[in-house]
């Protein structure tokens, strides 16, 4: 991959060097060679256009509620005669209560069997059909995604199957067993899956003793307390159509896609007659303690650093999101600029704003040498301080509105990218617009940004946890020197376009 890279590069390269001697002719030489009228010059000089945003593909958002309460988005493509379907439903972990695990494992033994069809009989029947079927579960929300050919003699099979799972899982005792073993033992192996992740230990310095911090499937006492009457009750109450989000993508006319939404909501359980939707709890954020270290024996000290933002919802969201792109979200950045380009600290650098516990939380991720790693936070807050206070540029706001309109256009590539931006529409409860957050991002001035971030993001509202080895810290090294060779006026156009 590398040396496939480096080729043209030589080439070009050898190509701006002929171009350079070629170029360095004396005046002596030039004067006697020179024709009376000289043609025309066959390389043209190397212009950079202005950047142009790519145009988008043009998509209609269909929507409508069903009669059960579940609101429905749906896309047409018919590029591919397949369809992707995406429902989710407001059962995450932070419902669990006073039972940590509960949402987790009813979440779990929803596929573990239906009438007439046990787990393997489930797997066998998506496989026969060519259906591809995923489930994921955090701390908002549980969700479940079809991917399935148009033909109705494969759809049916495969939306059948799906139907069952959500509407009419056995929720056996024998099952029940299995899935708290199962759970326990993630929990114990502290896989990522199950919500163990620097991620999650920050969420603990954020909202401690609240479901919010614990891990997406509980504890281990909680787990021991799920009961089968009380997964029963968690699947009727959570699992029922005012619940649930249904966003469809692909090749289905307007008639199938509302068929099917029919078939899934009125599968669901009921609840009664103008019972409205449980809403999330939510948590004020942000502890007492500032920060926490997981002692491991690791060659690289995983840090992550966060604060309180706000949620998708709130009119402040466009401008911090983009605010953040700038500092260290997008891919030419002030963070990876100055600590991985300039003082080659690290391999990459993230930065994200999330929604939360109805809320939101601004986070930065990274990994760095052990005893560089107390410098490097400093100097990551440092940073942060300074842009707070500054604000970003002019040319970084352009930049970002150029790299978001572009990646806007790309993200149309194919249903599944479609499908994750309808489904963040429909979560959120957004305008029926894929460009709508595009527009909200190109209407923005330095002025809002700054301000956006004065009122929400502050320096001293940082919580920070590190995963990694305690050694002694070490100051950061001076960065090393830029190349003393300068650009110069009579540099060759071909050396300098390289």
């Amino acid at each position: 991959m590398n040396d496939c890279r480096r080729r043209p590069w030589r080439a070009l390269l050898g190509l701006g060097l002929i171009a350079c001697l070629a170029s360095t002719r004396t005046l002596a030489d030039s004067a006697i060679a020179a024709p009376a009228h000289p043609p025309a010059p066959r390389l043209q000089s190397l212009q950079t256009p202005a950047p142009q945003p790519a145009t988008p593909r043009a998509l209609s958002i269909k929507g409508w509620k069903t009669l059960t309460g579940t609101k429905v988005l749906f896309i047409r493509t018919t590029e591919l005669p397949m369809f992707d379907l995406h429902v989710s439903f407001a059962a995450g972990s932070a419902r669990d209560g006073s039972m940590p695990g509960l949402a987790a494992t009813t979440f779990s033994m929803l596929n573990e069997g239906v009438p007439g069809k046990d787990l393997p009989a489930i797997v066998e029947t998506f496989d026969a059909v060519g259906a591809q079927f995923a489930m994921t579960i955090n701390h908002s929300r549980a969700t479940f995604v079809l991917r399935s050919l148009s033909d109705e003699q494969k759809r049916a099979p495969a939306l059948n199957m799906l139907t069952q799972i959500l509407g009419e899982p056995l929720l056996t005792e024998d099952a029940l067993k299995r899935v708290k073993n199962e759970l326990r033992d993630d929990l114990r192996s502290k896989t990522a899956g199950a919500g163990n992740s620097s991620e999650h230990l920050l969420k603990t310095l954020f909202a401690p003793d609240s479901p919010w911090s614990l891990p997406f499937y509980g504890t281990q006492q909680g787990l021991q307390s799920v009961t089968r009457a009380a997964v029963k009750d968690f699947h009727q109450r959570f699992y029922s159509a005012k619940h649930a989000q249904i966003t469809l993508v692909g090749d289905l006319t307007l008639e199938q896609a509302k068929a099917l939404s029919l078939q899934i909501s009125n599968a669901l359980p009921d609840m009664a007659a103008g019972t409205p939707a449980i809403p999330m709890p939510a948590h004020e954020l942000l502890g007492n303690v500032s920060s926490l270290h997981d002692e491991q024996s690791l060659t690289q000290t995983n840090l992550i650093i966060g604060q309180p933002s706000v949620s998708r919802q709130h009119p402040d969201y466009p401008a911090l999101y983009v605010a953040n792109l700038i500092f260290g979200g997008a891919s030419n950045n002030r963070l990876m600029n100055e600590l991985r380009e300039k003082r080659g600290l690290v391999y990459g650098v993230d930065s994200e704003t999330t929604t939360w516990a109805s809320a939101g939380l601004m986070t930065i991720t990274l990994q760095v040498s052990p005893s560089l790693s107390q410098a490097t936070q400093a100097l990551t807050q440092a940073m942060f301080s300074d842009y707070l206070r500054d604000g970003p540029t002019q040319q970084e706001l352009d930049q970002i509105k150029l790299q978001v309109a572009n990646s806007s256009a790309l993200y149309r590539a194919s249903n599944r990218q479609i499908l994750t931006q309808l489904a963040r529409i429909n979560r959120h409860d957004l305008p029926l617009d894929l460009d709508y957050a595009v527009q909200q991002v190109q209407r923005l001035t330095l002025t809002q940004i700054h301000e956006a971030m004065k009122r929400h993001w502050a320096s001293d509202r940082w919580r920070v946890v590190t995963i990694g080895s305690t050694v002694v810290q070490q100051p950061l090294p001076e960065p090393p020197l830029a190349p003393s060779g300068t650009s110069s006026p009579s540099m060759c156009r071909a050396e300098a376009a390289l």
